[in-house]
């Protein structure tokens, strides 16, 4: 789908001038573009998600801003509903918008934002996000099914999800979740977190939450800065601090943890072969599916030391 294709659809849509409108991802299941109208920014979601999924979603989203979480709302347009059902291409599409954060991802490269503070305010938002319960929404339970045409690599998926099974799911370790919260999916606006992308999100262990950002942080963290022999202590120290000043962590769910960890490097390594080119693919990128596919073949867990010490000092 191209842009004019799209700015079309938004103007016929929304009967209105559309300006500045840019492609933000280009996915399986979702299309998503950023566009102003009326000098205000906003996201259009051009999902094949199922609608009663999306209703949920949304359903969510407005129950947690009513909670006091910062989050890229829901927009309703006029009369039009939440959900518009269209047809491009003769395959049909679900369109939804939402706000715009008006801010910018974090600075990994820039220490007055990158740093132990932001780190324990991270934290301290997934509690408060976890703090919340409510009513039931008709949203799926656990994590994307992981399949593959190779053996290795599914055996490597039931032996995961048979460890996941066997923890109790109870109201202090599960729930709805955002599922996919990494640094990615979140913008700073003056020094406050804006969440955002709840696409996926999901009933699902608590850990998952705690788990993604983990993974992504310490990974990001530890590539800009190799010198920096400690930031996964640092970060962990911080951000677990944050969590635990709104919230327990009990020692199931830090063994939950370490299985989601690996769950989010079986997840990532089928991604990155799907997604990644083995043509135009970087140094870095041979080198991500090398340690990925080593520590999955050998069931390491990313970061297993440095949590058991965290988790031991807090």
């Amino acid at each position: 789908m191209y842009i004019k294709k799209i700015n079309e659809i938004l103007e016929r849509e929304l009967n209105r001038e559309i300006i500045d409108i840019c492609l933000q991802s280009e996915g399986f299941q979702n299309i998503v573009a950023t566009f102003k109208s009326d000098e205000k920014q906003y996201v259009a979601r051009f999902s094949q998600k199922k609608k009663e999924s999306i209703q949920a979603e949304i359903q969510w989203m407005e129950y947690l801003q009513g909670k006091g979480i910062s989050l890229a709302a829901p927009v309703q347009f006029g009369s039009l509903e939440k959900v518009i059902e269209i047809e491009i291409n003769q395959e049909n599409y679900l369109l939804t918008f939402f706000q715009h954060t008006g801010g910018q991802p974090v600075n990994v490269l820039d220490s007055a934002e990158w740093n132990g503070e932001f780190f324990y305010r991270w934290g301290r938002m997934i509690a408060l996000l976890h703090n919340i319960s409510g009513p039931a929404f008709k949203r799926p339970e656990g994590s994307a099914t992981i399949e593959s045409d190779t053996k290795w690599v599914n055996d490597c998926y039931k032996d995961l999800k048979i460890q996941l099974n066997t923890f109790s799911k109870t109201t202090t370790n599960f729930g709805l979740i955002h599922n996919d919260l990494h640094q990615g999916n979140f913008h700073i606006v003056d020094g406050e977190i804006i969440l955002f992308d709840f696409d996926d999100c999901a009933y699902q262990f608590f850990a998952q939450d705690l788990a993604v950002s983990i993974y992504h942080a310490i990974w990001t963290g530890t590539s800009f800065y190799p010198e920096w022999e400690d930031f996964p202590h640092y970060f962990l120290t911080h951000f677990l601090n944050g969590y635990l000043s709104i919230r327990q962590l009990s020692e199931d769910m830090y063994d939950q943890l370490l299985v989601l960890l690996q769950m989010r490097e079986l997840f990532l390594y089928t991604l990155f072969l799907e997604k990644w080119d083995p043509e135009t693919m970087e140094d870095w990128q041979f080198g991500k599916l090398r340690e990925l596919e080593r520590n999955l073949r050998e069931k390491r867990i990313p970061y297993e030391q440095e949590i058991r010490k965290v988790s031991i000092i807090l």
